[in-house]
């Protein structure tokens, strides 16, 4: 008995053995990957950088652009006088708000007007309507309405929040097979087990997705709105420097509105990933 075992325990340990090294082998591919997706980033960055404070005198009038040591100069006068954490603070509140009121908001319409076609193709035309409406027309309205604080801000990045999440939450409701509903159906599913453990899993992806990207559109919103009429947040200290004709002030402001959303949506697409890592699907908006 024990004669016949062995060649089936060295296949076992074998098996092991090809196993873990497939194993290692898929964790240094990933990890060479990752290598050169971090240098490709940083050797791009830094030809950008070089061409921007050596060749862009090619191209404009120096007078209407900075570079990136002078630029550099500013963000750390700016920081050393605390004034540029002030203005940030602002921008970052008025924009999570919108963030949060309009991600809620567009998953609970959604999931609601999802349910029933012809709710949604109801509401569809005024959606369209009103989401081709350009949005710098509508911040001096809710600023003359809600005045220069953080309200008409918050309202603004939520409206910009809003339509892509329930765009997307939508069409990730709707694409569910509609024969898998109805086999369910007939096992004896539950509207609740339908929505919970069908329609919620494959719209899933698209939430998730348009979730990250639409932090970026928060920002946009409130810093237009400064942009507008302000006298706080990163988009007023832009314009007010713009007015002043100070190109420096301007770049950085510009600059740190860059980075803010570059490492907001890094942290959103490593929650993303982790979240879902098979995956890698893109989203409308």
């Amino acid at each position: 008995m024990s004669i016949e075992a062995a060649p089936t325990e060295r296949a076992a340990d074998r098996g092991r053995e090809v196993l873990a090294l497939a194993t290692e082998a898929e964790h240094r591919r990933r990890h060479r990957e990752r290598v050169h997706l971090w240098l490709g980033t940083a050797g791009l960055g830094i030809a950008i950088l070089l061409f921007w404070q050596f060749g862009i005198q090619y191209l404009v009038n120096t007078r209407y652009v900075s570079d990136p040591v002078s630029i550099a100069a500013r963000i750390g006068e700016l920081l050393a006088d605390g004034e540029i954490i002030e203005h940030l603070t602002v921008t970052l509140t008025e924009a999570g708000l919108g963030f949060l009121i309009g991600a809620t908001v567009g998953l609970l319409s959604a999931f609601a007007l999802a349910q029933t076609r012809r709710g949604y193709e109801v509401f569809e035309p005024f959606l369209i309507g009103f989401y081709s409406i350009p949005k710098i027309a509508l911040a001096p309205l809710f600023i003359l309405w809600f005045g220069l604080g953080y309200t008409p801000k918050v309202i603004m990045a939520a409206l910009l929040v809003y339509f892509i999440v329930f765009v997307n939450a939508v069409t990730g409701i709707r694409e569910v097979s509609p024969g898998l509903l109805q086999v369910c159906r007939v096992f004896g599913a539950s509207r609740r087990d339908l929505l919970l453990k069908i329609v919620l899993p494959s719209a899933a992806p698209a939430v998730v997705a348009s979730i990250r990207i639409t932090f970026t559109r928060a920002i946009e919103g409130a810093v237009l709105s400064e942009f507008v009429a302000s006298t706080q947040g990163l988009g007023y200290l832009v314009a007010r420097a713009s007015r002043a004709f100070d190109i420096e002030t301007v770049f950085a402001g510009i600059l740190i509105i860059a980075t803010v959303v570059m490492i907001a949506n890094g942290l959103l697409r490593l929650f993303e990933t982790r979240l879902m890592p098979w995956q890698t699907g893109g989203v409308h908006g």
